[in-house]
This record gives structure tokens, sequence and C-alpha cells, in this order.
């Protein structure tokens, strides 16, 4: 079965670029642009991987994380930012990333033993 990923990010040309070269790989891609489509998004759990934008306009990243482990305790999470990883994440993405780079960084993660 295909891993089950969730994107989330405000801004909507990151949200489709990823969800749509991350599901033409063959992942089940879920997204969501704020907090009130994220709930909605949350009946899909468990997700093997969360990709979210570490500045969210109407929440913070942690409240984020926190509403999606409550669902998929054993998600992995990628966090991705314009700015350098000040956040101090163990996976992480600077934007503007290549679609190639991303598909690889997400395999990686996937790899990964939990």
């Amino acid at each position: 079965m295909p891993a089950k990923i969730l994107v989330i990010d405000d801004e909507m040309l990151i949200l489709n670029a990823v969800q749509r070269a991350l599901s033409r790989t063959g992942y089940l891609v879920y997204s969501a642009g704020n907090v009130e489509e994220l709930s909605g998004v949350l009946k899909e759990s468990p997700f093997d991987l969360l990709i979210t934008d570490v500045h969210l306009v109407d929440e913070p990243v942690d409240y984020v994380i926190e509403c999606v482990t409550k669902g998929s305790p054993l998600v992995k999470v990628l966090m991705m930012s314009g700015s350098h990883n000040t956040y101090g994440a163990l996976h992480f993405i600077e934007k503007p990333f290549s679609i190639e780079g991303l598909r690889q960084k997400v395999k990686d993660i996937l790899d990964e033993p939990r």
C-alpha cells in the first residue's frame, strides 16, 4: 500500500505543486491550506508523513503537528520554509526546492526505520 502523506501550506501554489509531484510518484496525498481544512482531512488518519510549512497564517506549526499526531502517533514530519531551519527540525527542506529534491527527501524519510 502506498504511503499516505498530508501536506499543509497556506501558499496554494506550493501546496498544489507538492501534492501533484508526490501523487505522480505514487503516494496517496491529502492536503490542507489552513487549519479549518485540516480538521476535515484528519478523518483520513493515520498518515505516514506530514509535510508542513513552518510559518502558517492561522495557527502555529506546533498546533498543527499536535493535531496530526493525535490520529497518527508514528507520523514523520518534514518541515518546509523559505528561511533557514531556525526551528531545529530533524527533517527540513528550504523553499524554493526542486521537485526531484523533494521527492528524494520524502523517499529518504519514509525509508527510515520508525
